[in-house]
């Protein structure tokens, strides 16, 4: 998948930088790496009958409010995906979750949600290439081209309010 990944991203002239390291499951453990990395949360939700997934690209330092996202996305009750899920829609196990999931053949329905703050920032975004054990960082403007390369419906939205003190 590692050469599949790089394929796409060169057919598309974006630049990217690799960095291999040991897995990494959560945000937290993000801190053990030996960079300082702008953490990127990528969370697989779907609906409890179903019907609709949402693949949720935000702030890896936030927690995803599911009452509030529900209400933005008009959807009903939302849950995480399970293990399962997550193989069969993005062909991932947990921790690998990423817009590369995007590219296996079970995604076709996913809606991408992406936090604005993460693209306004103009940070270096991490990505893991479907395998936890390395990460892809590309530019943030670069993000929106991927998406609408890789044809998926997508909505950038405000996940939450920043309150600055």
């Amino acid at each position: 998948m590692k050469e599949h990944i790089l394929l796409f991203l060169n057919e598309l002239e974006i630049q990217y930088r690799w960095m291999d390291h040991p897995a990494v499951f959560t945000v937290a453990e993000l801190k053990n790496l030996p960079e300082d990395i702008n953490p990127i949360k990528n969370l697989l939700l779907q609906e409890d009958d179903g019907s609709r997934k949402f693949l949720v690209v935000m702030d890896g330092n936030e927690r995803l409010d599911l009452k509030a996202i529900r209400q933005k996305l008009d959807s009903k009750r939302l849950r995480f995906a399970s293990s399962e899920t997550l193989k069969q829609t993005l062909g991932v196990a947990p921790g690998a979750v990423s817009i590369f999931g995007l590219l296996h053949g079970g995604s076709i329905d996913v809606e991408v949600i992406v936090d604005e703050e993460i693209i306004k920032n103009g940070e270096e975004l991490g990505f893991h290439p479907n395998d936890n054990t390395a990460t892809i960082f590309i530019p943030s403007d670069k993000l929106i081209p991927i998406l609408v390369k890789i044809g998926c419906k997508f909505t950038i939205i405000r996940l939450y309010d920043k309150i600055i003190t």
